[in-house]
């Protein structure tokens, strides 16, 4: 099992690297935290973030889904959504250590 130590550290390590890709390429989202459920045998971390940007989409993706891969094998779902005139797409992750 992971100590609370060890999952606070993944926790900051993946805000501060999403937020990090996301300042680089100009979004002007910011995650805020990751989530993490705690089980019998292992901790799953989940978190998600938006690019408002489409034609950064690729670029964004490719970088924060390799560092995400580090920790594993990574669920990761992407979403195109318009809401009340604004496009971006809304990318999900969740891994489990």
């Amino acid at each position: 099992m992971i100590t609370v130590e060890e999952k606070e550290k993944i926790k900051e390590e993946i805000v501060t690297k999403v937020n990090s890709v996301l300042e680089k390429n100009n979004e002007s989202y910011r995650m805020d935290k990751v989530n993490v459920l705690n089980k019998n045998e292992t901790v799953k971390f989940m978190g998600n973030y938006r690019v408002y940007d489409r034609k950064n989409y690729n670029s964004v993706s490719r970088e924060i889904n390799t560092f995400l891969k580090k920790y594993g094998d990574v669920n990761i779902k992407s979403k195109k959504i318009r809401d009340s005139g604004m496009k971006f797409t809304t990318v999900s992750f969740n891994f489990e250590l």
